[in-house]
């Protein structure tokens, strides 16, 4: 925040104390006034970035520049539109999600949307491979999200309401050095469904789930600032988010069909809560930056309950962590500067269980016909880890610029140490171009139910990647620009499910290598002509390999080509509008060849699938469409938003399965398709400040 003091007192934004040093200028030494110049620094961060708002803006993402992520190149939903992401060929399990420079629990609710008001966003940065030292236990992307700093204004109010969510939004200045946002939104699911319903199937016909609880979801966030001096501010954040839903499955229904002993009711909940303390240092020479977080983690799944049997099965994880973490950017001088990460996380987790043993791994084409005899437990790990590192940046030259860095981490559970190097190098063909190399290597701890005792393998090693980049990207005129990069990843020491030989005690090995490859092509032209858009192209390839067997196949995410093309225009001062339009290669499946009966259930009867991920469902579009007209109502500013997604209702393939209901003997091979999305979606939104 900038603030004038010449009598009256203003806020000003940095442009705005440019004119007045203009003015101020070409003023007459006589006219003058006494002017104090006031600087806070959390201002800086207190303003959505372009790259950020266009997200906001993009259709189909309803106001959600976390869900737009996937109109982005090398981004795919792995499994369908409301999973999470695959980038570059790895597995979702593989990313990182930070928020404000603190791990977060998840930052995607279950049917679709993340978990953060629009208006609290200040920047995200998606780093596909190759990124710096500062991140730690992630083998695939990292998802970096900024929380803008609170603004110093009047309190504000702001109300948002959608078919899908609703929510508020509360900002503005405490004190002359403290300001505050708080939001919370709640899902409006619960408003279509209605308790006993009972839902149909693609056919219109009954499909035996009943609705007990309807799928819901809520979040919050918060953030207060307050600016000690000009070098110094402390932020205390808090967030969290829950997903529910619950279901009755009667016999008619495919789980139950299936999986008999899962007939009965069923009930998943999750949700985290977190705060952490954030003090930051400036001076002429270096920014410090040190953090304290509270997490708390945990998620239920109940399902198979029967009157006369009131537990049924359960599988339930809780999570609580303590994060102590520090940055500090030092520049030597204007050509070399270094930053080093500390991190030291302190997690409790926990993990009880009454349910199957299921042997399955993300190679297994369906893990329901890897149920093997029941058990039950409960398990209290210390998964504690820490890491350093630092990075060199170095400009010998103003064509040249290094990053040369190191990470070292170890993880407690497992008793392991990696040293990580990392080195990426820009020269700068001409001053509107550069030419981008990166290449590093890193590590991350198996998926808790893969390392735990009874249940997994205590000593799995942790999962290790190499990222290669070689890109290029140009500043053209009147805000347009292009990049294109390529990339090239190996994985190693990923799981494999053993169910049977020598081994079988193990439970799981370390024998599955994986590698993805890939070109990703961005055109972008930033808003000039009341208009801005891009369009992005990719090619990818990503495969696993048996080495056991010495297969290797198709990655169930493995999505050749992705198209999407983005356009957003100012109509005139009221309105604008644009559109999403998004195609891609179908994913990889396992086709079903046959049938034959459950071993357990007589009557019940099972697929029998072919060559895992050897067919391809067919190709993937989609259009949406987003209209936005500013409006006044009661004298209070506001906003109407109009989308339309999946526009011309496209059937979109994701998934198949037995058709169980025409299925009396082997000899009836029936399949039953499921669309990725739903048809044809309006939605209407407003949105009113005061």
């Amino acid at each position: 925040m900038f603030a004038l003091t010449a009598k009256k007192r203003f806020i000003l934004s940095p442009i705005m104390l440019c004119m007045a040093m203009s003015a101020h200028a070409q003023t007459k030494k006589e006219d003058i006034e006494h002017i104090e110049v006031i600087y806070k620094r959390s201002s800086i961060t207190s303003e959505i970035t372009e790259d950020t708002e266009k997200l906001i803006e993009m259709p189909g993402a309803l106001g959600d520049p976390l869900r737009a992520v996937f109109a982005l190149p090398g981004v795919v939903a792995a499994g369908g539109s409301m999973s999470e992401p695959a980038v570059r060929g790895s597995s979702p399990s593989d990313n990182m999600f930070e928020v404000d420079f603190m791990p977060a629990g998840y930052i995607f609710h279950d049917f679709g949307s993340s978990i953060f008001n629009r208006h609290i966003i200040q920047d995200f940065q998606l780093y596909s491979a190759g990124y710096g030292a500062g991140y730690s236990n992630a083998t695939g992307a990292v998802f970096d999200v900024t929380l803008r700093n609170p603004k110093y204004q009047p309190i504000t109010t702001t109300l948002d309401f959608s078919m899908f969510n609703a929510g508020f939004f509360v900002e503005g200045q405490a004190t002359e050095n403290t300001a505050f946002y708080v939001s919370g939104r709640k899902s409006t699911l619960p408003l279509f469904f209605s308790e006993g319903e009972e839902l149909e199937d693609d056919d219109g016909e009954p499909s035996g789930v009943t609705i007990n609880d309807a799928p819901d979801d809520h979040d919050y966030q918060g953030k207060f600032l307050w600016d000690i001096n000009n070098s110094n501010t402390l932020t205390f954040n808090f967030t969290g988010a829950e997903d529910s839903a619950a279901a009755g499955f009667s016999e008619r229904a495919e789980l139950a069909q299936k999986t008999p002993e899962f007939q009965g009711d069923a009930r998943f909940i999750r949700d985290f809560n977190s705060q952490s303390i954030l003090w930051d240092h400036y001076n002429k020479k270096f920014h410090l930056r040190v953090g304290i977080g509270a997490l708390d983690h945990s998620g239920r799944l109940e399902f198979g309950k029967q009157p006369n049997n009131l537990t049924g099965f359960f599988e339930q994880e809780g999570e609580k962590q303590l994060t102590y973490k520090a940055r500090l950017n030092y520049s030597v001088n204007p050509q070399h500067r270094f930053v080093f990460d500390a991190a030291y996380f302190d997690n409790e987790t926990s993990y009880e269980y009454d349910t199957f043993q299921y042997l399955c791994t993300e190679i297994d084409p369906d893990c329901d016909l890897k149920k093997g005899d029941r058990i039950s437990g409960k398990r209290t790990i210390d998964l504690d880890s820490g890491f350093v590192g630092i990075t060199h940046i170095w400009q010998p030259h103003e064509d040249w610029q290094t990053e040369i860095g190191v990470q070292s981490q170890h993880n407690r559970y497992t008793d392991e140490t990696f040293t990580s190097p990392r080195v990426a190098v820009n020269y700068h063909v001409t001053p509107n171009s550069v030419i981008s190399a990166k290449v590093g290597r890193y590590n991350r701890m198996q998926d808790v139910e893969y390392i735990l005792p009874e249940i997994g393998n205590p000593a799995l090693k942790s999962q290790v990647a190499t990222h290669s980049t070689l890109g290029f990207r140009q500043m053209l005129e009147n805000e347009w620009s292009w990049s294109i990069e390529g990339y090239y990843k190996t994985m190693e020491d990923l799981p494999l499910a053993i169910d049977a030989g020598s081994d079988a005690h193990l439970l799981y090995s370390n024998q599955v290598e994986g590698r993805a490859y890939g070109i990703d092509l961005l055109v972008n032209k930033n808003k000039t002509d009341n208009w801005y858009g891009w369009m992005a192209l990719s090619y990818a390839k990503s495969e696993r390999t048996d080495l056991s067997r010495n297969v290797t196949r198709d990655y169930y995410a493995d999505t050749p080509l992705v198209f999407n093309a983005v356009l957003n225009y100012d109509i005139n001062e009221l309105w604008q509008g644009g559109f999403n339009f998004t195609a891609r290669s179908g994913q990889a499946y396992t086709p079903i060849v046959g049938v034959r009966e459950n071993p357990d259930h007589a009557g019940r009867f099972l697929p029998v699938y072919g060559d895992p991920f050897s067919e391809r469902f067919k190709t993937y579009h989609r259009l949406d469409v987003r209209f936005e007209r500013k409006t006044i109502v009661f004298g209070l500013e506001g906003k109407l938003i109009l989308e339309l997604m999946n526009a011309y209702g496209q059937d979109n393939v994701a998934y198949i399965d037995l058709d169980y209901d025409k299925i009396s003997s082997v000899n009836d091979l029936h399949i039953k398709e499921e669309n990725d999305d739903f048809e044809m979606r309006p939605s209407i939104g407003f949105s009113v400040t005061f």
